[in-house]
């Protein structure tokens, strides 16, 4: 008996061992695996990532997990908002409130007051405590470039950080060789979070001209240079219009700018590309050509004679009283509602969009204004964040699909979008013909973003083909 007694007990304990170890390799291959799905695919796997976090007080180690933290966080976030987009805090658009309780970050805002973004944006590196996030545009980076800003500590080096936390961003910056390239300095240095155009940005802007001054003058839209020395001086006679063409001397791009004019020459403004070969637009014959043309017009005061000293500025005064004829400006700004929501004085005022210029009706040009991968908009990270892999999470969020739907158009199906039959996705009228009067820059701020941070950039080209 006792052996047979001993026999049962060694066995019934083998067995109770057997089934405690399948138990545990079994839960550690369940659990691995999740969280490899997690990792690998933040939007698919988002019903198994959040049932994960409900028994975790962590985030998720992607960020992807939702929310990102378990108790509400604040960031201070240096950010531009232009008067003209009709809010006095980013917190009052739709997307961010929705952002915020997606994610649990409450961001305060740090908005200069217009015509002092230059000079607050220069004392934040002079600050004792710098904002977590900064935005930074082409005319307002760190003077020393980015480079040094790592290196003196002022911003965050951000490479093994975005691998890490931020695979919704990396993954569209490593599907396109030129976005290698371009989101990090020749030193290798990530150092901010770019805003990317789905598919690309189109030349956005161009020659636009006052219809309802045409109108009255009985001409039609210029096309060659010829066309529009007569309709300029048109104008200026016959209406006694005070710039006929608004020019700006401010860019120092070789496609946009005052090239809207130097394009019919077959020229850029400084560097351009011919058939492989970088060409330098004021060494080439038809810029002497050109300069004789704008000698002229100025001449006979059809171009603004104090272009030289505004810096390229449309100041609302002359645009909305009837002062300028034509001007290079985004097509959005186009047709009867833009300007007469800002005040314009005409209520006839029309503006439309022109074609670029020929020196002989028929011919092609070959150079516009650029298509673009990215914004001149980016987002920086402070060295002295106390949290560097939220900022991260958070900003990489924004580039996910469902975040990215919702800054793109909006949270109020059938009035800030419309879904098509074929599953596109459009402004609605919230945004193109705004009830309130608000101009679609002041709706889009409003109700989406107006620079969502992957923007699907068709919805502004479906927008201005309906102007």
């Amino acid at each position: 008996m006792n052996k047979t007694l001993k026999r049962c007990l060694a066995l019934l304990l083998t067995a109770a061992l057997l089934v405690t170890c399948l138990a545990a390799c079994g839960g550690k291959d369940n659990s691995s695996t999740s969280g490899e799905s997690s990792s690998l695919q933040p939007e698919e796997s988002k019903e198994d990532s959040s049932a994960q976090e409900e028994s975790s007080s962590e985030p998720a180690e992607t960020g992807t997990g939702l929310p990102l933290t378990e108790e509400p966080v604040m960031l201070k976030m240096w950010f531009y908002l232009p008067a003209a987009n009709g809010l006095s805090d980013y917190n009052d658009s739709d997307y961010y409130q929705w952002l915020e309780g997606k994610t649990g970050v409450h961001i305060e805002w740090i908005m200069p007051v217009e015509g002092t973004e230059q000079e607050s944006f220069n004392l934040i590196f002079a600050s004792d405590e710098m904002p977590d996030l900064i935005m930074n545009q082409s005319g307002r980076e760190y003077a020393s470039g980015p480079d040094v800003a790592i290196a003196d500590n002022v911003y965050l080096r951000l490479n093994e950080l975005c691998d890490e936390y931020a695979p919704n961003y990396m993954a569209l910056i490593n599907a396109n060789p030129r976005l290698q390239k371009d989101t990090i300095t020749d030193d290798g240095n990530r150092w901010a979070f770019n805003y990317l155009y789905k598919d690309g940005r189109l030349a956005n802007q161009g020659p636009t001209i006052r219809q309802d001054f045409l109108d009255k003058v009985k001409m039609d839209v210029p096309v060659t240079f010829d066309d529009w020395h007569d309709v300029l001086k048109a104008f200026k006679e016959q209406l006694n219009i005070e710039i006929p063409l608004f020019y700006s001397s401010s860019s120092n791009d070789g496609t946009t700018g005052d090239s809207e004019f130097l394009a019919g020459f077959g020229i850029g403004r400084e560097f351009f590309v011919e058939d492989g070969t970088v060409k330098y637009g004021p060494m080439e014959d038809g810029y002497k050509d050109y300069l004789d043309m704008m000698k002229q017009w100025y001449s006979e005061g059809l171009i603004d004679q104090s272009f030289s000293t505004r810096n390229g500025v449309l100041e609302d005064d002359l645009i909305l009283n009837d002062k300028i004829g034509a001007v290079i400006v985004p097509a959005t700004y186009c047709g009867d509602k833009y300007y007469p929501s800002r005040g314009a004085t005409n209520p006839e005022f029309n503006l439309v969009g022109a074609p670029i210029s020929v020196q002989k009706e028929g011919e092609v040009t070959h150079l516009r204004n650029k298509d673009l991968l990215m914004n001149t908009m980016s987002i920086a990270l402070s060295a002295q964040t106390k949290h560097p892999e939220l900022c991260v999470k958070w900003r990489d969020y924004q580039f996910g699909e469902e975040a990215s739907l919702v800054s793109n158009y909006g949270t109020r199906e059938g009035e800030s979008y419309t879904i098509e039959a074929d599953g596109t996705y459009k402004w609605g009228t919230l945004i193109t013909d705004n009830p309130e009067g608000l101009t679609q820059n002041q709706a889009r701020t409003k109700y989406t973003t107006l620079n969502a941070p992957y923007e699907d950039y068709s919805r502004v080209m479906g927008a201005w083909s309906d102007i």
